[in-house]
């Protein structure tokens, strides 16, 4: 009976996108929740089998309930993903045919990332894996959906269309913002180890510092390109900053995790030379395209 109940109550968390603590507790919580109402069926004379799957069909539809459950923990997420995620399809391929009929040319390269990293957040959105740590997936694939999106305002627009495109991509870039803020600071449960960490302070400091590298990045990145005629392989440069914050934002939350509060703070000094260490590459990267 209790294998029944962990197997209905799977079914029902792989829907949300809690943390490995709160699907413990969430799963424990429903599991006796099912064993209290099988215990009353018994006492009304009925088996223990049929206590259990009049147990299991009052509770609902697992995945009915799992998205229930999802969208009161947390409200209108799914929506935003999903228009996130459709939107950008739909931007980009609009932006694609275009460029390719208007102009007779288009960027392949970031069609492909565009509709890799949209079709990711809606696959993950709408088939939700349970092996995953989908927060940490998730957070991961909108700051780079956001970065290629970001990337798309680089884009030559020949076309009566270039303002509607520009503003479209403009709000979808936003709403990845929205969304990374959301899923990494606002659905994060005040546990005490977060709130005797200051975990949200990390957040919130790295990722105004990402927005920040990000910016900076493509602005770069949109110079060299309307200055440089050549020596285009020197501009995986600018990204070594960004790759940089990444991984010091990750060993951070690591220390956290193990208490080490200090150091994992003193890191921030290291997070504020990043906008320095860019504009020491974009040195770097003008001396090689002009070589």
């Amino acid at each position: 009976m209790k294998h029944s109940f962990e197997r209905f109550v799977k079914k029902v968390i792989q829907e949300t996108d809690c943390s490995r603590e709160e699907r413990e507790d969430l799963f424990e919580e429903l599991v006796i929740h099912l064993e209290c109402a099988c215990e009353d069926f018994k006492g009304n004379g009925y088996n223990e089998e049929e206590a259990a799957q009049l147990a299991m069909r009052n509770f609902g539809d697992g995945k009915y309930v799992g998205r229930t459950l999802q969208h009161a923990m947390y409200p209108f997420r799914r929506e935003m993903l999903l228009t996130l995620s459709i939107g950008s399809l739909i931007l980009t391929y609009a932006i694609f045919l275009s460029q390719l009929f208007v102009m007779g040319d288009s960027h392949i390269g970031w069609l492909l990332l565009g509709v890799l990293t949209s079709s990711s957040i809606l696959f993950l959105t709408l088939r939700p894996v349970a092996s995953l740590n989908r927060r940490a997936v998730m957070n991961t694939l909108l700051v780079v959906h956001g970065f290629v999106m970001a990337a798309g305002l680089l884009l030559d627009f020949d076309s009566p269309y270039s303002m509607i495109f520009a503003t479209l991509d403009t709000l979808i870039v936003l709403l990845a913002v929205v969304l990374i803020f959301r899923t990494t600071i606002y659905d994060v449960p005040a546990t005490e180890v977060n709130l005797r960490t200051g975990t949200k302070f990390i957040h919130y400091f790295n990722l105004s510092m990402g927005i920040l590298l990000t910016l900076g990045t493509l602005f770069f990145l949109y110079a060299f390109l309307i200055f440089a005629s050549d020596g285009y392989w020197v501009l995986w440069k600018l990204f070594v900053p960004l790759a940089f914050w990444g991984i010091v934002y990750a060993v951070q939350l690591i220390l956290l995790n193990y208490g080490r509060k200090k150091i994992a703070y003193s890191f921030t000094a290291v997070q504020l030379l990043m906008p320095v260490v860019l504009f020491v590459f974009w040195i770097l990267v003008v001396r090689g395209g002009a070589s």
